[in-house]
């Protein structure tokens, strides 16, 4: 047992393949998301006449499969039974993000777009609750059309109870600073809830590597969130959005001190290259409205030694296939390189800073 709240900022869910048959109207059954099988039995998805993502080759992913990476927890699917992994791990309160439904801001049937988002945040809102204190969504969101996606988003918070909006490091030719976005950012600010960008979804580096998806999964993640800091940062999106609060998802913490270094050294020199922020880089990290997710890394003391904790929010990514379930809380409570007051940051106040919750 901890001496303080367990907060999971970061955890997955699974859609069942039928989710789409319950929650999806019938005239879009035909264009619904289906899970098959690729022409080596693993399973993908299909997507608008797409298989999704691919298996082998140029860019391949998760070469075993999708719901075989995805899901090494059946809680993926069962909230009864993912409530049970939250007591054996310790967590008190999971916030959740999707597999498929991540990709759908890059949907080109505006149409279809906009309701499997609704479908899935409807069966998401029916997941959650189970036990809405402890299980709490995060929506799929049809970002092509920012007007769709506002509208989701405001139904999503004020409707299902979600506690925040979801979006990917970049969206098409969209960089985070686009002030396409900005209605979103508003929005977020007005309904005081943060916006999670979660890595992965817009696959840079993946025309790179060929069947090579260890090596492209562990630069890309890490790049998406250098990629989102600096846009966001440099970009003017805090200075411009003053209580706004934004959290970067799965790309690890170490490249935090390293990259703001890097950009207080540029600003420092060529600051009139940088026109829509008026300090460092650095003290917008400091604000604390920009938090990064962290499992656990060796280096936390190093990290937090050079940049701070404040920023610092803890996450578990189940049940994914590099989950460390049964022991993803135990292995950072028991580590004595990190004093008592820091594991409650990474676990309680930070996250719950993030969320409007303190």
């Amino acid at each position: 047992m901890t001496e303080h709240l367990v907060i999971d900022v970061d955890g997955h869910v699974f859609e069942p393949d039928d989710l789409w048959e319950r929650y999806l109207p019938s005239r879009f059954h035909e264009g619904r998301p289906k899970l098959v099988l690729d022409e080596r039995g693993t399973t993908r998805y299909l997507l608008e006449g797409r298989m999704i993502p691919p298996g082998t080759g140029r860019g391949a992913w998760v070469p075993e499969g999708m719901r075989e990476s995805t899901v090494h927890r059946e809680g993926a699917v069962d909230p009864k039974l993912r409530l049970e992994d939250m007591d054996i791990e310790g967590i008190d309160v999971a916030v959740l993000y999707g597999a498929v439904s991540l990709g759908f801001y890059r949907m080109h049937d505006r149409e279809l777009s906009v309701a499997c988002c609704r479908a899935y945040n409807d069966w998401l809102h029916d997941y959650c609750q189970t036990n809405p204190d402890r299980l709490k969504g995060t929506p799929a969101l049809p970002l092509e059309w920012v007007d769709d996606a506002c509208a989701e988003a405001e139904r999503s918070v004020k409707e299902l109870g979600f506690v925040s909006l979801t979006v990917p490091s970049r969206n098409g030719d969209r960089n985070p600073d686009d002030p396409a976005n900005f209605p979103l950012y508003e929005l977020a600010e007005a309904l005081d809830v943060p916006i999670g960008i979660h890595a992965g979804g817009c696959r840079f580096g993946h025309d790179m590597f060929v069947d090579s998806y260890a090596q492209l999964h562990a630069i890309e993640f890490p790049f998406n969130g250098m990629f989102a800091a600096t846009t966001l940062v440099c970009g003017g999106v805090f200075e411009r959005f003053r209580s706004l609060r934004i959290a970067l998802l799965e790309s690890g913490a170490g490249w935090v001190p390293f990259l703001f270094e890097r950009l207080d050294e540029h600003y420092e020199y060529r600051a009139q290259e940088m026109p829509n922020i008026t300090r460092p880089p650095s003290e917008y990290l400091s604000d604390g409205r920009l938090f990064v997710s962290t499992e656990g890394e060796r280096g936390l003391p190093q990290i937090i030694d050079q940049a701070g904790s404040d920023w610092l929010v803890w996450a578990s990514d189940y049940p994914h296939w590099d989950t460390e379930f049964p022991n993803s809380v135990t292995r950072v409570e028991r580590r004595d390189d990190l004093n008592p007051s820091v594991k409650r940051q990474l676990f309680e106040s930070n996250p719950q800073r993030l969320f409007g919750w303190a």
